[in-house]
């Protein structure tokens, strides 16, 4: 019975409100309304349109306090504020111990550095599987080689989680440069041995270049994945084997772009193509590989990798994205709440970015785990005094009309 309740409330604002009384005590319903607020309100004018189309209701705390009411889970007591009843307090505590168990599962199976460099060397496993029996089943002279190199990048992984495991990174990331350096040495052989075949007329075309495109697209697809993944563990943890391998599994995007090259190419007869990718390719992974040797010497004589170098896939749209929430959360607090300091400001989004009753690991990524809102607040604030949507007078701020209008254009509660 109770596993059927929280599935029909499963949606709205109800687990959150069970989160916030249990860990912050009873609320008013302006304080849920506030420590809710980022889940009612939205900025998306697009997702708004959707939303009316299919005739969604607006999310609620004044309805979700309604519907635990009912269900005898919360009831209003003293001071007009909302409190967990007895069967409001089991559910509340099933909830946070659920929530508090994925958040460690996430944390220790997903987003440790040892986790995530255990699930590159399972994930290297059958793309190398697919690699070999695809290379063998067409002819693919460079489909096999890559097969053949993911195998070493199967046991280079499982290097690089053992030194991860015995605090012994710098093993790794010397085995993944070692690597990388093979892997272009491979690539240059194979280019000059296709070109010298093809003008002795020796070269053996591939039988079936559509099997060895369509594999190759699958490993494209799977490197781009593991890459950002290993890059975003490797920067969050702040260790440099993971960044290299992230650097070493775009390299293998590369590689199967060179194949991929080479089937279409073949499919019209011209042979050559692929041998020229390919050198083009090895020249790219040695410009790379020169970038991890300088900043692992950096590191051997105790100085801090820059992390900040290494970019995530789409990031500057991704900070973008997050800097203009941050900039709309503003405006709208000294909108709806009539907050004026910059302390007052911030206040609200450590509060609303950070919120107490959920994991960090939930919260991290939707405010940035790197994001000091006290110490960017200048970078914040600057762009809405220049665009005309706020003014500041001795430490305060207030919309402008233009600001009003924004708000009155993008928010809905």
């Amino acid at each position: 019975m109770v596993q059927r309740k929280r599935r029909r409330i499963n949606g709205d604002l109800s687990n959150f409100i069970l989160l916030i009384l249990y860990k912050d005590g009873p609320q008013t319903i302006e304080q849920l309304k506030e420590k809710t607020a980022l889940q009612t309100i939205n900025f998306n004018t697009r997702i708004q349109k959707r939303r009316r189309i299919r005739g969604d209701k607006q999310l609620s705390a004044v309805t979700a306090c309604k519907d635990l009411v009912c269900r005898d889970w919360i009831r209003l007591g003293a001071q007009a504020k909302y409190e967990l009843t007895d069967i409001g307090q089991v559910e509340a505590e099933q909830t946070t111990k659920t929530l508090e168990k994925s958040a460690h599962k996430l944390e220790t199976q997903l987003l440790s550095p040892s986790a995530a460099a255990r699930n590159t060397t399972v994930s290297y496993v059958p793309v190398a599987i697919l690699k070999m029996a695809a290379g063998l089943i067409s002819g693919s002279v460079g489909l096999i080689a890559d097969g053949a190199d993911t195998i070493v990048d199967t046991a280079a992984s499982a290097i690089v989680w053992a030194g991860i495991k015995f605090k012994k990174e710098v093993i790794g990331t010397l085995t993944i440069i070692s690597l990388m350096f093979l892997t272009v040495a491979l690539l240059f052989y194979n280019s000059i041995s296709s070109i010298l075949a093809n003008l002795a007329g020796t070269f053996l075309p591939m039988t079936m270049p559509y099997v060895v495109i369509a594999v190759e697209l699958i490993v494209l697809l799977s490197m781009f994945i593991l890459s950002f993944y290993q890059r975003v563990v490797g920067k969050r943890s702040q260790n440099f084997a993971l960044i290299s391998q992230s650097i070493d599994s775009k390299n293998a995007i590369y590689s199967a772009v060179a194949v991929i090259v080479g089937a279409v190419f073949s499919l019209f007869g011209i042979y050559w193509v692929d041998a020229i990718v390919g050198a083009i390719i090895a020249v790219r992974i040695s410009i790379d590989g020169a970038g991890l040797i300088r900043e692992t010497v950096r590191s051997l004589q105790g100085s801090a990798p820059e992390f900040s170098k290494f970019k995530l896939p789409f990031e500057k749209q991704i900070t973008q994205r997050r800097t203009n929430i941050f900039q709309h959360w503003i405006m709208h607090t000294i909108h709806n709440d009539k907050l004026r300091t910059k302390s007052e400001i911030v206040a609200s989004l450590e509060k609303t970015f950070r919120p107490n009753y959920i994991p960090a690991v939930f919260t991290e990524f939707m405010a940035g785990i790197d994001v000091n809102f006290e110490a960017n607040f200048v970078e914040l604030i600057a762009p809405l005094l220049n665009e005309g949507y706020l003014t500041e007078k001795t430490g305060r701020y207030k919309l402008t009309g233009r600001g009003k209008q924004y708000i009155k254009n993008t928010a809905t509660y």
